[in-house]
């Protein structure tokens, strides 16, 4: 067993001792890149069950970026989603479409980084209560600050956990309130290191 965990640590060192970040590669990928959610609210009095709503929700968020210098990568993900919650047994129903722009920077100590982007876009929600239908659009922003490490599972292919901090806000037009949801994120992510 001794001789095992050697060896899976020899190896894991051997892997990420040929890992470079040179200046002209790419990555391209992202974290949480793709996820969804189906969810239905119940309600249970005795042996009666009563379904009170349904709601989904589906985003992706692919990211691609350049090493300007050795080490040092700037660029860009792309934030799509898409949310529905509809009231069991009634024609209300609520939709909401987001898209936002999430310029990043992301820098390299051997296979451990640090990274920083920004949030800035825009939703739009639909919502129809009865015969009345309201559209109301928000902006969306915020920021976030993690730190992960690349394991090569290829020359090109690195499977990344990450471990940081984010703050996300929406404000709707029109309206001096602004929705703050902030907290630490975990999450992993694959991506493909290009023209390293």
């Amino acid at each position: 067993m001794k001789k095992l965990i050697l060896f899976i640590f020899a190896a894991t060192l051997v892997t990420t001792s040929f890992a470079q970040f040179n200046q002209g590669g790419f990555i391209v990928g992202g974290s949480s890149n793709l996820s969804g959610s189906f969810t239905t609210n119940k309600t249970k009095t005795g042996s009666n069950t009563t379904t009170n709503s349904k709601s989904s929700s589906f985003s992706i968020s692919p990211q691609v970026s350049y090493f300007v210098i050795d080490n040092l990568s700037v660029g860009a993900g792309l934030e799509i989603s898409t949310s529905t919650y509809k009231a069991d047994g009634s024609s209300d129903k609520s939709t909401t479409t987001g898209l936002g722009l999430t310029p990043l920077v992301r820098y390299y100590f051997d296979n451990f980084y640090v990274q920083g982007a920004v949030r800035v876009g825009s939703s739009k929600t639909k919502n129809t209560y009865g015969s009345i239908t309201t559209e109301s659009t928000a902006v969306l922003g915020g920021w976030s600050l993690l730190g992960g490490y690349s394991y090569f599972l290829s020359d090109a292919i690195s499977l990344e956990p990450q471990l940081g901090y984010s703050s996300r806000s929406q404000k709707a037009k029109g309206s001096d309130t602004k929705g703050v949801n902030s907290g630490i994120i975990i999450g992993i992510g694959i991506y493909a290191y290009l023209n390293r």
